[in-house]
C-alpha cells in the first residue's frame, strides 16, 4: 500500500508540474479572449444617425483593430438601424437592416441589401442616402458607393423615386436638402461644422452648403468655413461666434493643409477653444480633402492641448463618442 501511495504521490506531483509548465509557456485560448478589452482599442467607426430635430449626426464607435474595411462596413451598418440606437437618436435604418454582401474594388463600395432595406420612412429618404454615403466614405479604402437592391443597382430610391448618381460620394451633401431633388450632383459644395447641444452634451454636426464659387479655390472655401451661419435655430457655429479668421492665405504642403489663425481662436490659457479648434479641422480637411491640418497662432502650432504642437491628424479625433 505505501509503495502505490508514493507512485501516486509522485505521480500527482508530476500532474501538477505540468499544468504549471504549461500554463507558463504554452498559449491558452480562453485568457485571449480574456484580455480582449474592446474600449483600449484605437481603431472606430462612425455611425450616422438622426437626432429629434431630424439631424443626422455622426457619433464614433469604438471597435476592435484588425477588421477589414467589409467588416467595418457591415458593423456599421448594423449599428444604424433602429433597434442599436437609444436615448435621443434614432436609426436610419429600419430594424434589422443588414448587408447581404459588401465589396471594396478600386475605391467603390458596393452595398448589396435585401427587402428589409425598403421599411425606411419615405420622408427620410435622403437621409437614408446620405447617411450611407457619409458613413461609408469615412474609410479611406472608399471614395465612392453604389447600392444594390437584391443584386439589382439602384438608379434611384425605391420609395420617393429620389435619383442615384452613378455613383455616390460626398458630393451629394449632408444636412443639406429639405427635400428630394432631381439636381443632388449639380453644383460645387462645401461643408462646415456646426456644433449642437443635445441635453447639455455638445455634438460637432456637418452641414453642407452650395456655393456659386469654385469649391476648389482655398481662399473661398476657407472664407465660406468661416463666415457661415447657419439657417437652422439648432445649430451653432462656433467659428463665426467667436470672430475666428485668418490672416493671411491658407497653403498646401503634401498632405497637410496649413492654416494662419487670429488670437480669437485661443483660451486664455492659450490652447485652442475646443469646439472651434475641432469645427475648424474638420471642416477644412473634409474640404481639401487632406488627413492633416497645422493651425498656426502668432508663429506657433496649436491644439487644443497647447502650443508648439505637430500637425493634427483628422483620423485620429474621435468626436462625439458615445457607447451603444
Amino acid at each position: 500500500m505505501r509503495h502505490y501511495r508514493k507512485q501516486f504521490i509522485l505521480l500527482f506531483g508530476a500532474i501538477a508540474v505540468f499544468t504549471y509548465l504549461s500554463i507558463q509557456f504554452f498559449p491558452q485560448e480562453s485568457s485571449e479572449e480574456a484580455v480582449s478589452v474592446m474600449e483600449e482599442s484605437k481603431d472606430q467607426i462612425q455611425i450616422y444617425v438622426l437626432d429629434r430635430d431630424n439631424t443626422l449626426i455622426p457619433l464614433s464607435k469604438g471597435i476592435k483593430e484588425g477588421l477589414s474595411v467589409e467588416e467595418k462596413l457591415e458593423m456599421m451598418i448594423t449599428y444604424m438601424c433602429a433597434d442599436q440606437v437609444k436615448d435621443d437618436f434614432s436609426g436610419v435604418l429600419a430594424k434589422g437592416t443588414t448587408l447581404k454582401k459588401v465589396q471594396v474594388q478600386d475605391g467603390i463600395a458596393s452595398l448589396y441589401f435585401d427587402n428589409r432595406l425598403l421599411d425606411y420612412e419615405e420622408t427620410q429618404e435622403l437621409k437614408v442616402l446620405e447617411a450611407l454615403t457619409w458613413g461609408s466614405t469615412q474609410f479611406p479604402e472608399v471614395k465612392q458607393v453604389q447600392l444594390f437592391l437584391n443584386d439589382q443597382k439602384l438608379m434611384k430610391m425605391p420609395k420617393a423615386n429620389t435619383p442615384i448618381p452613378t455613383v455616390l460620394d460626398r458630393n451629394l451633401g449632408i444636412n443639406h436638402f429639405e427635400s428630394a431633388t432631381g439636381s443632388l450632383h449639380q453644383g460645387d459644395s462645401i461643408v462646415v461644422y456646426y456644433s449642437k447641444t443635445l441635453d447639455d452634451v455638445s455634438y460637432l454636426v456637418p452641414k453642407s452648403k452650395r456655393i456659386a464659387g469654385n469649391a476648389s479655390d482655398m481662399e473661398t472655401v476657407v472664407k465660406e468655413v468661416l463666415n457661415d451661419v447657419s439657417v437652422s435655430s439648432s445649430l451653432s457655429s462656433p467659428l463665426y461666434q467667436d470672430k475666428i479668421d485668418t490672416m493671411d492665405l491658407p497653403t498646401k504642403e503634401n498632405e497637410t493643409l496649413i492654416v494662419n489663425m487670429n488670437n480669437a481662436l485661443l483660451s486664455s490659457d492659450r490652447s485652442a477653444k475646443q469646439m472651434a479648434y475641432e469645427s475648424l479641422v474638420l471642416s477644412l480637411a473634409d474640404n481639401f480633402d487632406v488627413d492633416e491640418v497645422k493651425v498656426y497662432v502668432d508663429d506657433n502650432v496649436v491644439s487644443i492641448h497647447g502650443s508648439n504642437e505637430a500637425a493634427v491628424s483628422v483620423s485620429s479625433l474621435m468626436y462625439n463618442p458615445i457607447p451603444f
